[in-house]
């Protein structure tokens, strides 16, 4: 694969498939759920959406999103020290199948939206 320049193809297709929904992931989110920001878009294949202070709790959200089906975990777990921290999710974009991705995207998206009253029709 490297002799042939297959694997320099591959990892130049994987980089413009991540990269599309990366930014697609931070547009729908901007339009559908206001009140969220996306964070950590720069490089990698997860997003940290940060929640709004005095919204829902993230446990909250993330129980709402398992019963929705929707794989998401809360930023509070990945923290070292349990001092108090923002409250946010931990997005990964990369492993969804390509059928799977826009429908799981505007779940998450509806749902954020409406949690936290910023939901745009």
């Amino acid at each position: 694969m490297i002799g042939s320049g297959a694997y320099d193809r591959h990892v130049r297709q994987c980089r413009i498939r991540y990269r599309s929904r990366r930014d697609r992931l931070a547009a729908v989110l901007r339009q559908q759920a206001a009140a969220v920001t996306v964070r950590g878009i720069a490089a990698g294949l997860h997003a940290l959406v940060e929640l709004p202070a005095g919204g829902p709790a993230e446990a909250e959200i993330v129980a709402l999103a398992r019963k929705r089906h929707i794989a998401v975990e809360g930023l509070a777990q990945h923290w070292m020290e349990q001092a108090a921290h923002p409250p946010g999710l931990v997005v990964g974009y990369a492993t969804p199948a390509a059928h799977a991705f826009d429908p799981g995207l505007h779940a998450l998206a509806r749902l954020l939206g409406d949690l936290t009253g910023t939901r745009r029709r």
